[in-house]
């Protein structure tokens, strides 16, 4: 069966009833569920900006990886902006204004193995008097979940423990900024595999099929042209956590096609693939899995 909209239109004289009140409360959430599927469909929410753990930027770990205080007693989320889905299935838009803080859930403090929400709660208001109203007051709680929890719709994962214990892991469902932080950091890190490229000699089954011919430096061309083309959309196009790692997926494919000894270098720019989170799916060649 086919699921047709219903368009709020006001008239002269027309009746203002609950199924029109419907239509009208139903579009906001609809331009949010179709930006989303636009962007990254399945997606049940998403950080538009901010919402950053509060800590220095890790150059181990997955990209967007923060090493938090070890000796603060709680995490920090900083202000932002994000698209968050309720027990009920409607997305919303919050803006936060203050930083969150939330406790580590135990004495382990930063090296606890958990993942970091942001979930919604909403509930009705009440006019003066007591008399029910039709409007509703969406708020937001921090809090850790298990990792197992982590995948539920209605909590948007902001950060989750690396197993070294120190670190934890922000890029899950986020969209940065070509100007971000985690963008240029990791975007230092692939301008280090350039001269690899350049300096690597003739090498890799790739070569010894003769893939392209004999020609080394058509090789080494090959996987600096990619390179580059990566480097570039990550600095002019603000991307989603499913664009980036599709992005690298593509990269770690070419850089095999072309000189393997780079592909192994980004790999460990990704890190172990047990601790790499969504961009496991780099190293693995498939497709970041949106809950």
């Amino acid at each position: 069966m086919t699921s047709m909209p219903i368009r709020f239109r006001p008239r002269d004289g027309a009746i203002l009833d609950l199924e029109s009140l419907n239509a009208l409360a139903d579009a906001a959430p609809q331009a949010l569920r179709t930006a989303l599927a636009a962007r990254w469909g399945g997606v049940a929410g998403v950080v538009l900006s901010g919402l950053e753990l509060e800590g220095a930027w890790s150059s181990s770990g997955p990209p967007g990886t923060v090493r938090p205080d070890p000796q603060a007693s709680g995490v920090v989320i900083g202000p932002g902006r994000a698209v968050v889905q309720d027990a009920d299935g409607i997305p919303h838009l919050v803006e936060i204004k203050e930083p969150l803080r939330a406790a580590w859930p135990t004495r382990a403090g930063a090296a606890v193995r958990g993942v970091l929400v942001l979930t919604p709660t909403v509930e009705p208001q009440s006019g003066a008097g007591g008399l029910t109203v039709a409007r509703d007051q969406v708020s937001v709680r921090l809090g850790f979940v298990p990792m197992d929890r982590a995948d539920v719709p209605h909590v948007l994962p902001l950060g989750s423990s690396v197993g070294n214990g120190r670190d934890w892991a922000t890029d899950l469902r986020r969209i940065w900024q070509p100007g971000h932080p985690g963008v240029r950091s990791l975007n230092g890190r692939l301008e280090a595999l350039e001269d690899p490229i350049w300096n690597a000699e003739p090498e890799g089954a790739v070569w010894e099929r003769q893939v392209l011919g004999r020609n080394w430096v058509r090789y080494q061309t090959m996987a600096a042209s990619a390179l580059q083309a990566s480097r570039i959309q990550l600095a002019t196009h603000a991307m989603t956590t499913a664009e980036r790692v599709r992005l690298l997926a593509t990269l770690y494919l070419l850089l095999r096609r072309s000189v393997e000894r780079a592909a192994t270098q980004l790999a460990q720019v990704i890190g172990p693939v047990e601790e790499a989170g969504v961009y496991r799916a780099v190293i693995e060649g498939v497709g970041p899995e949106a809950p």
